[in-house]
């Protein structure tokens, strides 16, 4: 292309650069003087115009580029006076390009492309793409454009390398528009950065950083893929998904005023990403929203780390979520989390929160190191599947009113409070778990439990308290080697342990007061004190069970208690094996109670009653009953 000089030949003749640039030939390129050209001009004729690079060409007009014709700018200053409207192709290389108009430059139905210039200024809008127009920018800088940088409707833009800068918004997005940024930096907007309707949008490696609003607003069924994008220290929440889909990949989100991430009657996926360090909550699923985390890292945050409200459902993978001064995780009104290979650690509060008819389901996870219980529910439903839940201040589990909980091949220990412990209307679901170091199960005000394969072993407390009208049935459990008592069964509950085991506590094994316990298949043995307490009208059925080596009276009743044995043995006890006091009555048959360590092996005080059917009852000494003031032990095979 031949460039053709004016500053001899052209100028000496024509005054105006519209003169000039009417003889010149379609696709010629036009070096410029370094003046200013104050007229209005539209374009007829491809054509490159050329400054000299110092600033001092400046053209200043009004500018129309009709479609069909290409127009490139390079090395200059292009003030509009009104908006320089584009049908056609306008390209501008290292310009500058300001005007006091409320547009800088319009495109309809045309293309714009900017390499290393600069637009600034606009009144309202530094660029306008509309009606199917296209947009290239790589290296430009956008700042002080009033109310936005660039407004896409309808449109395509792609941006590299680009900055943008104080404005209200920074990029509006709407009616079937694309945009892709790529390694782009855009702060200080005082409203938002980025603004998402009925559109999608793309970014790889960008810096949104510093607005004093929203970061990025998704709305009206838009879609957003971001990769390796930063989002940094807004003031209003950083990601916005308003009924839209959301994919975020090895994201940066942090030190926002408000939340990191919402998404509301939304879709998402965030995988590979940091959210941190936000005032407010850090993720945020709301009104019927679906999200999935995965390999994300939710740390630091003064409120909820992972919040899920109004009938929301979160999948969470491989995800950690720590550091909060709030719930950890918080999942409310009828939502739904499912947690694999988690680890929610040294939150300030309660680990994970589940209220309101919502369900929790973990598997594989770690909760622990919480300043308040791992996890609460209050009439909600908790599954824990091959967990570790440990070191927490509080419960492992705090379940209130109506809540259901499963557990299953857990690890619960070192927890401050009771592993488990319900209130109200709570049923519990334990199977092949493991109960250590803590009081393990706590039941109060009519709460259900049922334990199979499970064991509650070396805790400085009670291991497992029924409380008030409660119920618990245990098969095939171990409950040992605990510095209290191994189970308390009291006011009006029930205990049912079948095929398992309890031994090596210090204080009483079994403590019944004013309930019902059921044994049977089961033993008891090497205690240091009774191995079963029963007092206070409460009634106690064994059958066929072992009940050996306590230091005790084995079997100790009293207060208008009732104590049925069938196929019981009962040895190697260092004091008596049966003891009734007080109104209280024994039926035995069908047993064995040997004793070679204690004279009396069967006692009965204070008006109670003892009736031996088909039973062996012996010692070493010969004497093997004893009772005084209105008793009577009755051995009808004597």
């Amino acid at each position: 292309m031949v460039i053709r000089l004016f500053y001899n030949l052209m100028f000496s003749k024509y005054k105006t650069l519209k003169g000039a640039l009417a003889k010149a030939s379609n696709g010629e390129a036009v070096q410029l003087l370094p003046k200013k050209y104050k007229e209005s001009i539209q374009f007829e004729k491809d054509m490159t115009l050329i400054g000299d690079g110092n600033g001092q060409t400046v053209i200043e007009g009004m500018f129309i580029i009709p479609k069909n014709v290409r127009i490139t700018f390079k090395k200059m200053k292009v003030s509009p006076t009104a908006q320089l409207y584009v049908e056609g192709e306008a390209i501008f290389e290292h310009c500058i390009i300001e005007g006091n108009v409320d547009v800088l430059i319009t495109v309809n139905g045309g293309y714009l492309k900017g390499v290393n210039s600069n637009f600034r200024k606009a009144k309202e809008v530094g660029i306008a793409l509309l009606n199917n127009s296209n947009g290239v920018f790589i290296n430009c800088k956008f700042h002080h454009n009033g109310k936005m940088q660039l407004f896409a409707k309808n449109s395509k833009a792609f941006l590299e390398s680009c900055e943008c800068s104080n404005a209200l918004k920074g990029f509006w997005i709407t009616d079937q528009s694309f945009m892709q940024t790529k390694k782009c930096h855009l702060h200080h907007h005082a409203e938002k950065q980025i603004s998402v309707e009925r559109s999608t949008y793309m970014d790889f490696n960008s810096s949104i950083e510093r607005g004093e609003g929203f970061g990025i607003v998704v709305e009206e069924a838009s879609d957003v893929f971001l990769h390796s994008t930063i989002l940094y220290s807004h003031n209003a929440t950083q990601l916005f998904v308003d009924n839209s889909v959301l994919n975020g990949k090895q994201c940066t989100i942090q030190h926002g005023n408000e939340c990191g991430v919402i998404l509301q009657n939304s879709d998402g996926t965030l995988s590979h990403c940091e959210i941190s360090n936000h005032h407010n909550i850090n993720v945020q699923a709301r009104k019927k929203s679906k999200m999935q985390i995965e390999r994300c890292e939710i740390h630091s945050g003064h409120e909820n780390g992972l919040l899920i409200s109004k009938e929301s459902i979160v999948n969470c993978n491989e995800t950690v979520i720590k550091d909060h001064l709030s719930a950890q995780v918080a999942i409310t009104e009828k939502s739904f989390c499912s947690m694999k290979d988690c680890l929610i650690v040294n939150g300030r509060h309660v680990g994970i929160y589940v209220e309101k008819k919502s369900e929790c389901m973990l598997l594989q996870c770690q909760i622990t190191q919480n300043n308040n219980s791992a996890i609460n529910v209050d009439r909600g439903i908790m599954r824990v599947y091959r967990c570790e839940i440990s070191e927490n201040n509080g419960n492992g589990i705090l379940a209130v009113t109506n809540s259901l909980v499963e557990v299953d091949g857990c690890n619960f220990y070192y927890n401050q409070m009771p592993h488990i412990a319900c209130k109200s209307k709570v049923k519990i679901y334990l199977s092949n778990s493991d109960f250590q170091r803590g009081k393990s199960i706590f039941l109060l005000h009519r709460c259900e439990i049922y334990a199979i394969h499970t064991k509650f072993h070396n805790s400085m407390n009670v291991q497992i308290e029924i409380n008030d009208h409660s119920t618990a049935k245990f098969e095939h459990c171990q409950i040992y080697n605990g510095k209290s008592y191994g189970v308390k069964v009291l006011k009006d509950s029930n205990f049912f342990f079948y095929h398992s085991q309890i031994f090596q506590h210090d204080l009483a094994q079994i403590v019944v007061n004013d309930s019902s316990v059921i044994l049977n298949n089961s033993e008891i043995y090497q205690g240091k004190r009774n191995a079963l307490f029963i007092q206070n009208h409460s009634e106690v059925y064994i059958q066929e069970s072992f009940i050996s080596k306590h230091l005790q009276a084995q079997i100790w009743i009293d207060y208008e208690s009732i104590l049925e044995l069938m196929s019981v043995q009962l040895t190697d006890g260092a004091h008596s094996d049966l003891h009734a006091q007080n109104q209280s009555k024994i039926y035995v048959e069908n047993s064995i109670i040997r004793n070679d360590k204690y004279r009396y092996n069967v006692q009965a005080l204070n008006n109670s009653k003892i009736e031996i059917v088909k039973t062996i009852v012996e010692n070493k000494y010969g004497d093997v009953y004893y009772s005084e003031n209105n008793s009577s032990i009755n051995n009808s095979d004597y």
